[in-house]
């Protein structure tokens, strides 16, 4: 029997926000892209995905953060998530991009060379976005 080859490319989607709020807590800082140990991510590469697409590394707009902040089945939600829930921690929808610039109240200036290094040391395995 022959190896069958997937019509189309398979994507691994992770929400960053919070892989970075969980990262955070176990360094006991604000961690950033940088902090994201190479293991973690060859561990990801090597799931078989073609791209790992890092939802939430994008600014969000005020209009996506009114909706966010305004819906109170969501801000429920959030807040048995996020017991000691704060107003700036409701960024609005990782899909509601209005920006291609990092989304952080302290921008991490590094981002978008982080998300390039990232490419370019787990081949294809590794997308940020349109970052090239």
């Amino acid at each position: 029997m022959r190896e069958v080859t997937p019509r189309y490319g398979t994507l691994f989607q992770i929400n960053t926000r919070v892989w970075l709020t969980e990262l955070s807590r176990a360094l006991r800082r604000r961690a950033t892209l940088d902090d994201i140990p190479d293991a973690e991510l060859n561990r990801l590469a090597h799931r078989g995905f073609d791209w790992i697409w890092m939802l939430s590394v994008w600014q969000t707009g005020s209009g996506a953060q009114h909706v966010s902040r305004g819906n109170d089945e969501w801000r429920e939600e959030f807040t048995q998530t996020l017991p000691d829930l704060q107003e700036d921690d409701i960024a609005g929808s990782g899909f509601a991009v209005s920006g291609y610039a990092p989304d952080s109240p302290s921008p991490d200036t590094r981002c978008i060379e982080t998300c390039v290094e990232m490419r370019r040391s787990h081949a294809s395995a590794t997308d940020c976005g349109s970052v090239a």
